[in-house]
């Protein structure tokens, strides 16, 4: 999702996640308040999980800085299976409208600012405040979009396309996390990706 401006009305001392809701649609400011009053700021150090395997998740969380993953666990090997950063939200879609156990884990593999929130007190924003389902759906739209194109990249065969389909979706990430993180996300090994980078640099 890309970054957002907040908008003035949503500003100092509230919630960034208020202001970040706000953004995608105008809330009242009743939403403002309840979201004010029942998120809490959170901080996960490098390689900490929010949440493993088998948990049930019960927070939504929203990232004010830093890069979250999920994975899962193939034997020893992780697989990645998303990435996400600034001003996106993560949580295990499993815990968030079925409170099943998780079959991922969400880890974190930058020093983290979060703002959590209890899926009850979603779910009651939900039940009470009808502009919040108009956000709900925008949010679900842009993250559909996201997993589509996960979907597309994962079929592409040739390796060397894969990663520059990567470059053209997500150059942020680039140069920004370790390798062994977008190997995985691109179903490669390390070893391969080096030598595509290295032709790209030699380009």
């Amino acid at each position: 999702m890309k970054k957002i401006n907040f908008p003035s009305e949503v500003g100092a001392g509230n919630s960034p996640l208020a202001a970040f809701v706000h953004s995608v649609y105008p809330v009242s400011d009743q939403v403002i308040h309840y979201i004010n009053t029942h998120s809490v700021a959170k901080h996960a150090g490098r390689g900490d999980h929010l949440l493993k395997a088998g948990d049930v998740c019960k927070h939504l969380y929203f990232i004010q800085k830093g890069v979250i993953r999920g994975y899962v666990k193939d034997g020893s090997k992780e697989i990645t299976t998303w990435i996400s950063t600034e001003n996106e939200m993560v949580t295990s879609i499993r815990g968030l409208h079925i409170q099943q156990p998780s079959v991922e884990n969400i880890q974190a593999i930058e020093s983290c600012e979060l703002v959590a929130i209890p899926m009850d007190a979603l779910h009651y924003l939900y039940d009470h405040f009808v502009e919040m389902n108009i956000v709900a759906r925008r949010i679900l739209e842009q993250y559909y979009g996201n997993a589509e194109d996960r979907a597309f990249i994962s079929r592409i065969p040739n390796a060397s396309k894969r990663y520059y389909h990567f470059l053209e979706t997500q150059s942020n990430l680039a140069n920004r996390i370790s390798l062994k993180y977008i190997a995985s996300y691109l179903g490669m090994t390390i070893e391969t990706l080096s030598r595509i980078r290295g032709k790209q640099v030699k380009k």
